[in-house]
């Protein structure tokens, strides 16, 4: 059995706020705005590609699932969590990550609700066409799934919430 190991990076940000006259937390943060807004349309473009490959996975869906085509629909959806964040698609994120749970859940119980999957690719296009502004609709969409993850078992249902 291979042992991990730790690589400590320098964190060069530490020293520069740490010196007299040093960056401040505001100026930081700017300088950390201004390189994502160069990224943000080539992450864009990556989030795009992955919800792709999401839409041809899920495509392939027959009853029984195939195990390859719900790894396919996994990464893809784990590949839009890594992008979504970086570029302020919060809701999108949730859903690719109730996505990945609730394949971990149906992998453990060896069970695929393909309709369950279905539902999840429908949502991620629903919310990437929305405006960002449209908060109230893309917590409805959101407000559906986090149901059908408590049905699922892929989430406690929230304190307070009636059954």
């Amino acid at each position: 059995m291979s042992q991990g190991r730790n690589i400590k990076v320098k964190n060069r940000l530490g020293p520069l706020m740490s010196q007299p006259g040093g960056r401040s937390v505001v100026e930081a943060l700017r300088g950390a705005e201004k390189r994502m807004d160069k990224i943000k349309d080539e992450c864009l473009e990556a989030l795009d590609r992955s919800i792709a490959r999401l839409d041809q996975a899920a495509a392939k869906l027959v009853e029984p699932a195939d195990p390859a085509t719900v790894t396919e629909i996994y990464q893809a959806s784990n590949d839009m969590i890594a992008m979504a964040g970086l570029v302020g698609f919060e809701s999108l994120d949730e859903v690719a990550h109730g996505l990945c749970e609730m394949i971990d859940v149906f992998r453990a119980q060896q069970t695929c609700s393909e309709e369950a999957i279905r539902v999840h690719v429908n949502a991620v296009q629903l919310l990437r066409g929305m405006s960002k502004e449209d908060s109230a609709a893309r917590e409805k969409v959101l407000s559906g799934l986090r149901k059908v993850w408590v049905r699922l078992g892929v989430r406690e249902a929230p304190a307070g919430a009636a059954g």
